[in-house]
């Protein structure tokens, strides 16, 4: 578009009454998000507060052709909501109200704060599982990616707990997930398709009691094994995490705090898998515990110990502990950078195995967590070398584990999405079938460009 063209969308933007920034006033804050890449200004940011005015400023936008980019928090990984193109930044950070709760089902906008959907929850009684590990994420954003973390081996992701939603399509028209089944595409395509601005969730009573069970492991592959027997034994675990010692052990150094085993009787752990027990109480807890331990007295569970963490304050350093894992690796590495995504549980062994060899090809380190059952994976990748130094390398490093990845048929998106992060190394097929959706929801091609396609 020519720069007369955008003064006369600018001007009649500026009628519709929106709280408009443009030219200088824009924050840099709106020109990247925690994806370590570039910074790209949009023309304008619109700061929508309600349905309404989502919809008038898409009815503008898909006149004159201007692409946007929907912005929640910013706390995205892949630069999913980044301006590439240019364009309007459509913030829905002021769209943050509670609208209404009962009867287990909590209705908000989506500029709501994940920290604050699980307090609303609570207030109520009430318990929202998702924990995808940024407290300060918006729900929209969740939404967006379909977002999971460590507790959808049980409950599932995002898209478990939304019964409905109000989105705003390309036109500026307003729909319901729930008025036609395709629009449940919207959930997990990163604002590509339709803006969504309210959501109904499901809350579900919270477990009466639970307790954090370590196991440490001289193989991976025996971490493996027992996060399957353990689940396939029904005890339903909320949380199965493996934790790589390689990583727990350079956490332990850069906090201070070392909480995971890294040796047992004189010899270093391999990894460490993390389970939460749940039950209606503590006496059914305890029950659940000692079968799991009948299991490794059997053999099934090939483990060297089981540590029991049953105390508010021990399961509050333990989750203290892992979720110091990310910030531990941007402070305590000279470079880094995360690959996550997701495979099938019975080749991530061989995923772990590639990731570290690849890496030290490279002149790089692999330290690695694994949702487990649930296939999602964070590989951070570090160098005691500045990023400049590394370039090259890096994205050798990225190119080889996403190809693995698709090799294994799994999923680069995994939790963060594809952004423009991941867009080059997405499969043809996964591209080709997006392309049809957006073809339908988006003719003129203005939402969210450059992203997933």
């Amino acid at each position: 578009m020519g720069e007369d063209a955008m003064k006369d969308f600018i001007s009649k933007l500026k009628e519709l009454n929106l709280k408009t920034i443009t030219g200088e006033m824009i924050g840099d804050d709106f020109c990247h998000d925690e994806y370590p890449g570039g910074h790209y200004c949009p023309e304008a940011v619109v700061e929508a507060s309600s349905t309404q005015e989502v919809a008038e400023l898409m009815k503008l936008c898909n006149e004159f052709g201007i692409y946007v980019t929907v912005r929640g928090a910013g706390t995205g990984q892949s630069g999913g909501s980044v301006p590439v193109k240019g364009g309007i930044v459509l913030s829905l950070k002021n769209m943050n109200k509670v609208l209404g709760y009962e009867n287990g089902v909590l209705r908000v906008q989506s500029g709501v704060m994940l920290q604050e959907v699980k307090a609303e929850a609570e207030k109520n009684g009430m318990y929202y599982p998702p924990d995808p590990g940024e407290p300060t994420a918006t729900i929209g954003g969740n939404a967006a990616t379909n977002a999971g973390g460590p507790s959808a081996v049980k409950y599932g992701k995002t898209r478990d707990y939304i019964l409905d939603a109000v989105i705003v399509l390309a036109d500026g028209s307003v729909e319901t997930l729930s008025n036609q089944e395709e629009f449940s595409s919207v959930i997990g395509s990163e604002g590509a398709l339709a803006v969504i601005t309210e959501l109904n969730l499901k809350v579900i009573e919270r477990p009466g009691a639970d307790a954090i069970l370590l196991f440490p492991f001289m193989e991976h592959e025996d971490a493996i094994a027992a996060a399957k027997a353990i689940c396939n034994a029904d005890f339903a675990p909320a949380v199965v995490e493996l934790l790589d010692t390689d990583l727990v052990e350079f956490s332990a150094q850069v906090t201070g705090n070392p909480v995971f085993p890294v040796e047992m009787d004189g010899e270093r752990v391999t990894a460490t898998l993390m389970v939460t027990i749940e039950g209606e109480d503590d006496d059914d807890v305890m029950e659940k515990m000692e079968a799991i331990a009948g299991l490794a007295e059997e053999g099934a569970i090939n483990c060297l110990d089981i540590l029991v963490g049953d105390t508010s304050t021990m399961k509050r350093e333990f989750w203290d502990a892992y979720s110091s894992f990310h910030a531990s690796m941007e402070s305590g590495a000279k470079s880094a950078f995360e690959v996550n995504v997701d495979v099938p549980v019975d080749v991530m062994t061989e995923m772990i195995s590639f990731a570290k060899e690849i890496a030290e090809v490279n002149g790089f380190k692999a330290y690695i967590h694994a949702h487990v059952m649930s296939g999602g994976m964070h590989i951070h990748i570090a160098s005691d070398k500045t990023r400049e130094e590394t370039a090259a390398s890096a994205e050798a490093v990225r190119s080889a584990l996403y190809a693995k990845v698709n090799e294994l048929d799994g999923d680069i998106a995994g939790e963060y999405g594809i952004g423009y992060a991941k867009v080059e190394y997405l499969c043809d097929d996964c591209r080709t079938e997006f392309e049809k959706k957006k073809v339908k929801f988006d003719p003129k091609g203005i939402l969210n460009p450059g992203k997933i396609i």
